[in-house]
């Protein structure tokens, strides 16, 4: 595993979530007639980022 591999990882497991997370509330304001609120997007970064994120860690490091 080159330190390159886990650059590339970090740089989509942090992208992706939060393109999703944008698309999430704004869905979610839409539907529930609010606003669209950075705080709540914020939020659900951290849940798609951790859903995201933690597996892949667990995939690359190998078991020691």
């Amino acid at each position: 595993m080159n330190f390159s591999d886990v650059i590339l990882i970090a740089i989509a497991c942090m992208s992706i979530p939060l393109v999703v997370a944008i698309f999430t509330d704004i869905f979610y304001a839409q539907k529930k007639q609010r606003q669209f609120s950075l705080r709540r997007m914020s939020l659900w970064y951290i849940l798609f980022f951790g859903i995201s994120f933690i597996p892949s860690i667990f995939l690359v490091i190998p078991n020691s």
